[in-house]
């Protein structure tokens, strides 16, 4: 199956655009704005937005079943905001969007992996998972923290892709009982990259 892996920045109609021009399978979309998009209104797809309709998204072709909702435990510095995740059970695999505590301007290490481990407990042990998304992770410390915690169930680093500008990147995809066989990152007109995901269950 065909994923995409998008944080939208908010763009106007960008992840309508990208399912039309890329026909996936399945798009977890981060930083998306649902009152700007179209493709989402059917019972083909599952979010958790705010009440201006920010956050995460997944979409699929098949139905989605097992519908769970989670926030970060913490708020972002100074605000009243939650980063939000989506997780969703798609032709047997568990496919979860995520969108990773910041803690700009302190990028706090723990914060975000307490954000993962919220997410974690969520998981059914026993179903394949894909966990993508946009994570924050602002230096080394902040990858191998979020690498050890996923370890500790059975998931492993399956890639990541760059960020304009930086030489580490925030975007990555964990997988259990999941194999990739291709990954092709595209440019697009959001700041963050791209990436579409051929996949099948173990």
């Amino acid at each position: 199956m065909k994923v995409i892996v998008q944080n939208l920045q908010k763009r106007k109609g960008l992840g309508t655009n990208l399912v039309g021009q890329y026909d996936p399978d399945i798009f977890l979309a981060q930083e998306i704005n649902l009152s700007l998009e179209t493709a989402f209104k059917n019972n083909n797809s599952a979010n958790n937005t705010s009440s201006m309709g920010y956050g995460t998204l997944i979409y699929g072709k098949e139905k989605l079943s097992d519908i769970k909702r989670v926030e970060s435990p913490y708020y972002e510095t100074g605000t009243f905001i939650k980063k939000k995740t989506t997780i969703a059970t798609i032709s047997g695999i568990q496919f979860v969007s995520f969108h990773g505590y910041n803690g700009q301007p302190f990028k706090n290490v723990s914060k975000l992996v307490a954000h993962v481990k919220a997410v974690l407990e969520k998981l059914d042990p026993y179903l394949p998972v894909m966990f993508a998304g946009d994570f924050n992770t602002w230096s080394q410390k902040h990858i191998d923290e979020v690498i050890e915690a996923m370890s500790r169930t059975g998931l492993t680093h399956a890639g990541s892709w760059p960020y304009p500008g930086r030489v580490l990147p925030l975007d990555h995809v964990f997988v259990r009982d999941v194999i990739i066989s291709k990954q092709n990152v595209y440019e697009n007109e959001s700041d963050h990259m791209g990436i579409i995901l051929e996949c099948r269950k173990k």
